[in-house]
C-alpha cells in the first residue's frame, strides 16, 4: 500500500476512534453527577471536535491520488485548527481533576495560555521555510512553551482528595508530558530532513510517519485521557 494511502487510513481509523470516544464518554456522562459529569461532557467535546476534522483530513488526502505527498501537506491546517481547539480543552478538563487535588487557583489560566503560544508558534514555525529565522524562532517558542507546561504539570503534587482522584491526576500527568512530547518531536524532524535537502522518498517517508504517529499520539492523549479522568469520577 502506498504511504500517502496508508495515511488516509489512518486519518479515518482517527475518524472511527474519536466518534467512538464520543459515544463512550456521552453514556458515561448519564452516570455521573457534578464534577464528574462536567469532566465526562469535555471529554466528549474533545473527541467531537477530534472527529470532524479527522473526517475533514480524510478527505483532504483522497485514494484517487496516491503517492502525492503534498495533500498530507494540506492537511496541516486542519490539524492545527483542531489542537487549537481540543488541548486547551484537555488541559480545562486537567484542571479539574488538579482542582479536586488541591491544585493552586490560577493553574488552568496558565496552562492553557502557555498551550495556545505553543500550538500558534508551531503552526508558524511549520509553514515557513525550512531553516529560515521565522521558523527556528517559533519552534523555539513553542518547544518553550511545551517545557513549560510539562515543568508545571510535573511539579503538580496532589494533596488532598480520594486516592482515585490522586492516581487520576499522577496518570493524567504522563498523557500531558510524555504523550505531548510526540509533536515536536515529529516537526523536528522534518524540518531537519527538509533543511538537509533529503530525496523525495526520505520526505515523503518522514511526512507519512509523523501523520501516522500523530494520529496515534491523538487516539491515546484525547480518548485515553479522558477515560482517566473519568474512571476517578467513577471509582468516587
Amino acid at each position: 500500500m502506498d504511504l500517502v494511502m496508508l495515511t488516509q487510513a489512518m486519518f479515518m481509523l482517527g475518524f472511527v476512534a474519536m466518534a467512538a470516544g464520543t459515544f463512550y464518554f456521552v453514556l458515561e456522562r448519564g452516570e455521573l453527577k457534578g464534577d464528574g459529569r462536567t469532566s465526562a461532557t469535555y471529554a466528549a467535546l474533545i473527541t467531537f471536535i477530534a472527529a470532524i476534522f479527522y473526517w475533514q483530513m480524510k478527505d483532504i488526502v483522497a485514494f484517487p491520488n496516491p503517492g502525492d505527498v503534498s495533500l498530507i501537506a494540506d492537511t496541516m491546517p486542519v490539524r492545527y485548527l483542531d489542537w487549537v481547539l481540543t488541548t486547551p480543552l484537555l488541559l480545562i478538563e486537567f484542571g479539574l481533576i488538579a482542582g479536586l487535588a488541591g491544585a493552586e487557583k490560577g493553574l488552568t489560566y496558565r496552562l492553557v495560555m502557555a498551550d495556545i503560544v505553543m500550538i500558534v508558534t508551531g503552526y508558524f514555525g511549520e509553514i515557513g521555510v525550512a531553516g529560515s529565522a521565522g521558523n527556528v524562532v517559533n519552534f523555539a517558542i513553542s518547544s518553550a512553551a511545551w517545557a513549560y507546561i510539562a515543568y508545571t504539570v510535573w511539579q503538580l503534587k496532589p494533596k488532598k482528595g480520594t486516592a482515585a482522584v490522586k492516581a487520576a491526576v499522577n496518570n493524567m500527568k504522563k498523557f500531558v508530558i510524555f504523550g505531548w512530547l510526540v509533536y515536536p518531536i515529529g516537526t523536528a524532524i522534518q524540518e531537519f530532513l527538509e533543511l538537509n535537502n533529503s530525496d523525495a522518498e526520505t520526505i515523503k517517508l518522514a511526512v507519512c510517519s509523523a501523520a501516522i504517529i500523530y494520529v496515534i499520539a491523538d487516539i491515546i492523549n484525547k480518548v485515553g485521557f479522558g477515560i482517566f479522568a473519568l474512571k476517578a469520577f467513577k471509582k468516587d
